[in-house]
């Protein structure tokens, strides 16, 4: 005999025509382990309030060497100013996806018909704290580096290239589950691979100590983040049928590859303010410099841990991330040859 509070959550929450076979409560009691401050003996960064300021020294490094793009520069000074660049980009991704990303799918998790453990889910509803925190502290950052190279602010209107095909995802998604379902997906893919990238640029000793710095106090929020986040994915999963599995299998591949893949136009645009050279003449520079086969590798090293997370988690039963990955191939080089062919390349 149902409950009174499981009538009332089909009556008035989202309803039995619209959650696609989904169990609506969960009747799971036992959830993933996971990492806390408190597990961890740590304290979260937002406590300290500590914003980090670049030093401006002419020779500081901001971010790992383009080895793809290295020799194309002229001078030390473009150097310089393409890895100050770069940083700013990756600061702004960070804001995007702390403010777009991470926060929505905290509140999402209320909008799906699943019954999340109590205390896993106020640990989860934390993390939106931390992220806001770590957005004010990226755009400090962000502000200072523009203003000491001169750099200009990007269209803020068009926003990232991943966050962009996210959007299409939900777009053209019909259940008002699954929308909500996409974006929670979407941060348990942000989640997975960040502390990963973060610690990366924080053992970096050829950066910046202030990089340094940032990196390392926002990667050891995001190793609890990620272990919570995890387990929320694993929790899921076993809570799915077969039928939500196999479409949450192709929303995991899709967000991962999305989240990802490197963004070509963007080097252009950074390769040109960071050279002064015409928007054409860097257009064939960055174009020529990548094919489909590199920018596959790159995004592989990036999503390496999220495709792990995956794999253990049994997606590949519902979808083969290689087929998935050999289209996003294909798509790839036939968008290079026509913007190549555009250029008279």
């Amino acid at each position: 005999m149902q409950s009174l509070s499981d009538l009332l959550y089909l009556l008035f929450g989202l309803g039995v025509s619209s959650i696609s076979g989904v169990r609506p409560v969960s009747r799971k009691d036992e959830y993933p382990s996971y990492a806390t401050y408190q597990s961890l003996r740590k304290r979260p960064s937002v406590l300290s309030q500590e914003f980090p300021r670049p030093e401006l020294s002419e020779h500081e490094s901001y971010y790992p060497v383009n080895s793809v793009l290295a020799r194309y520069f002229s001078s030390v000074k473009e150097f310089h100013r393409f890895g100050a660049e770069s940083f700013c980009e990756f600061l702004a991704d960070t804001i995007e996806v702390e403010l777009s990303v991470v926060i929505p799918a905290v509140a999402s998790l209320r909008r799906i018909p699943f019954d999340i453990p109590s205390e896993p889910r106020q640990d989860l509803f934390k993390t939106a704290t931390d992220e806001g925190y770590h957005a004010e502290q990226s755009l400090q950052y962000l502000t200072d580096l523009r203003s000491r190279f001169h750099l200009p602010n990007t269209d803020p209107c068009q926003g990232p290239l991943f966050l962009r095909r996210l959007e299409q995802e939900r777009a053209i998604e019909s259940d008002p589950m699954f929308r909500h379902l996409i974006t929670v997906v979407n941060g348990i893919v942000t989640e997975t691979r960040i502390s990963v990238e973060l610690s990366k640029f924080a053992r970096d000793e050829t950066l910046a100590e202030t990089v340094r710095e940032i990196c390392h106090s926002h990667a050891e929020d995001e190793a609890v983040h990620s272990s919570q986040f995890r387990a929320l994915g694993r929790w899921l999963w076993e809570e799915f049928n077969e039928d939500v599995k196999a479409k949450v299998a192709r929303i995991l591949t899709a967000s991962t590859i999305a989240r990802s893949m490197p963004d070509v136009d963007r080097f252009v645009d950074m390769f040109q303010r960071a050279t002064g050279r015409p928007r054409v003449e860097c257009q064939r520079i960055v174009f020529s410099a990548y094919n489909e086969d590199l920018l596959i590798e790159q995004m592989m090293t990036d999503a390496k841990p999220t495709v792990s997370f995956m794999r253990q988690l049994g997606t590949e039963e519902y979808l083969s991330f290689d087929h998935a990955l050999e289209e996003e191939r294909s798509r790839l080089a036939f968008e290079l040859r026509r913007l190549r062919k555009r250029l008279g390349r």
